[in-house]
Formats: structure tokens, sequence, C-alpha cells
């Protein structure tokens, strides 16, 4: 708890630098990533939805910034019993038919990240700040990543070729669940659709000689991406051809993911690579290839056009995809590159230009 209130500090001063740069005396955050990032915990009730359940209001104007959590009278009690305990916030509580927005400031000298009328928009200045994790973020991302690929391995040793895809998503969420992890993406393609579909939504079609499982799990509002691949019988030689050419792609993702590279130079690095290994040079036009990532599955899709500068301490999530196969990793971005989270010393590992890369888990 120490070391969370230090973190819940630090931010509160990166919020005051934007605001003295911004000239503003009060700041609304309202987006569930920018919830998350401050306060490091579960900012949903159901999670469908794009808004979060509080808001919360920094007081910029004094010599100390301060929070205000801004929620109803439903909330109130679990967030200070779970969620924000033992956080130094202020609480203004509205009844629940109350619109939280009735409460919110607005003026010229208030910002917000969005959808806050009558205030300075400083949307774009918030994700840049918030894309650089602090330290201790990083560390509960690393354990995340390490949770998420485990429960993974778990899945992939209990799914079995009879089972439908539903029933091995269920597979998949009980093990992230057990771990302490919200199971936000679940997708499972069985042997017929993992060609045809880069988005497999279970479905009740059994799982047959190849399985392909997929998610994004959340914990400390953090997220890791996760994809594993089972094969239920030997991989015949051109599988293992095309899954080692994939794995040059996400080389070449990961390679060109340096501090201070442009993230859209990132992206045609990587995508350049899929007509270098053997694929169709526009193989890369059938999917996204990721993105920024830490508090989101994906801040936005990658692309040429992409100006942000990728800093160190930020959050890459690249998933290559061709020929029925995919891989995928959440990779917090080092001063010497990109290091990879996700990985589990159960599961079989390619090495791949010096990286331990997932194999195929064959059963």
């Amino acid at each position: 708890m120490g070391d969370r209130r230090i973190d819940f500090t630090d931010k509160l001063g990166r919020l005051a630098a934007l605001g003295t740069e911004q000239g503003l005396e009060s700041l609304v955050l309202r987006t569930p990533a920018s919830l998350t990032w401050l306060l490091g915990a579960r900012v949903h009730v159901p999670q469908t939805l794009d808004s979060a359940c509080l808001d919360v209001v920094v007081d910029l104007s004094g010599q100390t910034p301060t929070a205000t959590v801004v929620t109803n009278t439903i909330e109130a009690p679990r967030l200070r019993d779970t969620e924000l305990s033992g956080l130094d916030v202020d609480w203004r509580i509205v009844p629940w038919w109350q619109p939280r927005d009735s409460v919110l400031p607005t003026g010229p000298t208030v910002g917000s990240d969005g959808s806050v009328a009558r205030t300075i928009d400083v949307a774009v200045q918030v994700a840049t700040l918030r894309r650089v994790l602090t330290m201790h973020q990083q560390a509960l991302l690393a354990h995340l990543c390490s949770d998420a690929a485990s429960a993974a391995t778990e899945a992939a040793y209990t799914i079995s070729p009879d089972m439908t895809e539903y029933a091995a998503a269920a597979v998949l969420a009980a093990a992230l669940l057990g771990r302490g992890l919200d199971p936000i993406v679940l997708m499972v393609a069985g042997d017929d659709r993992r060609r045809e579909h880069r988005h497999p939504l279970p479905t009740d079609a059994p799982i047959g000689h190849r399985a392909m499982l997929v998610c994004c799990a959340r914990r400390h509002g953090l997220v890791a991406s996760v994809t594993r691949l089972v094969a239920f019988g030997d991989l015949r030689a051109e599988e293992k051809a095309h899954y080692r050419a994939l794995l040059e792609v996400e080389r070449a993702f990961l390679d060109a993911s340096m501090p201070g590279v442009r993230l859209g130079d990132a992206f045609a690095s990587g995508t350049a690579a899929y007509g270098a290994n053997g694929f169709e040079p526009g193989e890369w036009h059938r999917h996204h290839q990721g993105g920024f990532s830490g508090l989101q599955p994906r801040e936005f899709p990658a692309h040429h056009g992409s100006d942000a500068v990728v800093p160190a301490g930020s959050v890459l999530a690249w998933n290559p995809s061709a020929a029925g196969w995919k891989v995928e990793d959440t990779a917090v971005i080092r001063p010497h590159g990109a290091q990879v989270l996700v990985h589990d010393p159960s599961w079989p590992v390619v090495n791949v230009g010096g990286r331990h890369r997932p194999g195929v888990l064959v059963r």
C-alpha cells in the first residue's frame, strides 16, 4: 500500500506539471484509461461501457495537488472499502439519480480529458502523460503478464479437441479469474476458423485439431494481451515454417520499437517484414497490427500515419497474423528497446533474435 500511495502522489505531481503548462487551476478526469492510470483500480461496473462509475477532480490551485472522487451513493461505499482504500482522496457523493456532471467544475481554468462542457480539452496531453507508466506500474504489469501467461498455459493444457469454442473460453476465463484477473477480451478459434477470422469470438463449433486462445486481462487498471496456439497432433512442416516466419515478422515490430521512434515508422518496419518473410506484402491489410497498450487493450491501432513518439516506459502490444497463425505479446519500452513480458516457463519457446518467443504447444 505504501508504494501505491507514493505512486499516486507522483502521478498527481505529473498532472500538476501539466496544469501549470496549460494554465489550469483544476483538471477533471473522466475516461476509464485516465482514471485507471491515476488510481490503479477498477473504475467500471459493467465492463461493456466506455464510461466509468466515478470522476476525479484534481485541484491544482494550491501548493500540493489534491484529488476529489465524484461518485454516487451506490458506488461510494464499495469504492471506499475496496478499490480506493488507503488512497488520500476527498469525496463528493451525489444521489444515484443525479448526473455527476452537475457538480463538476467548469470554466476557462478547468481542463478535462474529454466530454466535459465549458472546459479546456486536454485529452491529447493527458493521453501522452499517462502513456508513460511509473516504475510501480511497470512492476505491476510484469506480474500481471506473468499471471496471464500462466492462465493461458493452464487453459491450453485443459482444453480438448471435442470441446466447443465457448467451453474453451470458459476454461480460459476461469483460469484468469482464479488469478485475480478480469478477462476483458476473450476469443477462441478452432481449426475451422483460425484462417477465416482475426477476431474470433467463441462459437459452439468444436475446436478440432488446432486452437487459438486469445485474451486481454486486466488488474490494477493495467492490461496484458496474450495469444497462445495449441496443436492436438504434430505440426506439419508447412505449419512450422509459417509460424516461424510470423515470429520473424513480430521480431521486426519489436526491433523497431525503440524510445524516440515515431510509432508509424515502427509500424512500417513490421509490415514490411511480411513480404520479406514469404507472406503476401499486403497481408497486414487483413488485421490491425497492434499499438500502444498498458491501460487499454489498444489505445488505437497503429498505422503508417501515427505520428506519436514511442517513449521509454510506454507499452506496446503488437499482434501480427497470417496463414491462420497469430503471435501477440505485451512489451514495455526500456531505454534499450522492447522487453516482452508475457512469459510462462512451462510454455515451449523459440529463440528469435535473442528473445524467447512462444512456440506452438503440441499435445
